[in-house]
């Protein structure tokens, strides 16, 4: 019998794909190994669902800035109170509201997200899964982690070998005005990615840490002991992206696989 494949069948829907039994075995395998990693000092791990509370994506600031991005759900043409989750952090946020924190808090969360790409390029993709840890506290304490977590990611697509380039970037977290706003992030250093080619010629972000001040914590009323907003920090792992980089690198049959690669995935 032949050998497991990792091959990611794409549907007739642009940035779409369907996974068989091998993908979700490294799938697993890799969630596994990303809570180990960066997820130790977690008090909770929770499953996110692919629908959020459009008022939570509102007060993100998130519909504001990238409206082309979210997905509204209807019910017989007519909005409904939910959209398509867009980052799994999302759901963190309203967890913490009106809590006065005594010490930083972290929480690891993994979900199904969606959003409205414009392009089909190999993983720029509509419908993905994110895992994403997030740290919530004071600003020296959040950045500190966003390094931490930084380098441990960097060194582990190493012993996964998977090359990455490391840079800065922005990101989606911010309200009004979303594009300036970004620009600042960019340039205070705020997101950082590793990239890694997902197929030939084509580099896409497998991995982001985020710094983002207080913006939550005053979004959601979550502040420190000394009544301060409090800060927030965060990092995503793409999974269909990193088995895709995983693929690339590798071939498409775990098994063959390195036996470095295999350990690291345990």
């Amino acid at each position: 019998m032949d050998d497991p494949a990792v091959a990611l069948v794409a549907t007739s829907a642009p940035g779409v794909l369907v996974t068989g039994a091998a993908e979700e075995e490294v799938l697993a395998a890799v969630v596994v190994a990303l809570r180990r990693l960066c997820a130790g000092e977690a008090a909770r791990h929770l499953r996110g669902p692919p629908v959020l509370d459009a008022t939570v994506a509102d007060r993100a600031g998130y519909g504001a800035s990238f409206p082309h991005l979210l997905g509204a759900v209807s019910r017989g043409g007519a909005p409904t109170d939910l959209v398509l989750t867009p980052a799994a952090c999302y759901h963190v946020y309203p967890l913490f509201e009106g809590h006065v924190l005594d010490a930083p808090a972290e929480i690891s969360v993994l979900a199904d997200c969606h959003r409205q790409e414009a392009t089909s390029e190999p993983g720029r993709l509509r419908s993905f899964r994110m895992f994403e840890t997030v740290r919530l506290g004071g600003a020296e304490d959040c950045l500190a982690w966003r390094d931490d977590r930084l380098d441990r990611l960097a060194h582990w697509l190493e012993t996964l070998g998977v090359p990455a380039e490391r840079r800065p970037a922005n990101d989606p977290f911010w309200g009004r005005p979303g594009r300036l706003l970004a620009s600042a992030q960019r340039a205070d250093g705020l997101k950082w990615e590793l990239a890694a080619d997902v197929a030939d010629g084509v580099r896409q972000a497998v991995v982001s840490v985020n710094y983002h001040k207080e913006h939550f914590g005053a979004a959601f009323g979550i502040r420190e002991a000394g009544r301060e907003p409090a800060h927030t920090a965060c990092l995503g792992v793409g999974l269909e992206r990193l088995l895709l980089a995983l693929r690339h690198a590798h071939g498409p049959t775990p098994r063959h696989w390195p036996a470095p690669v295999r350990d690291a995935l345990g």
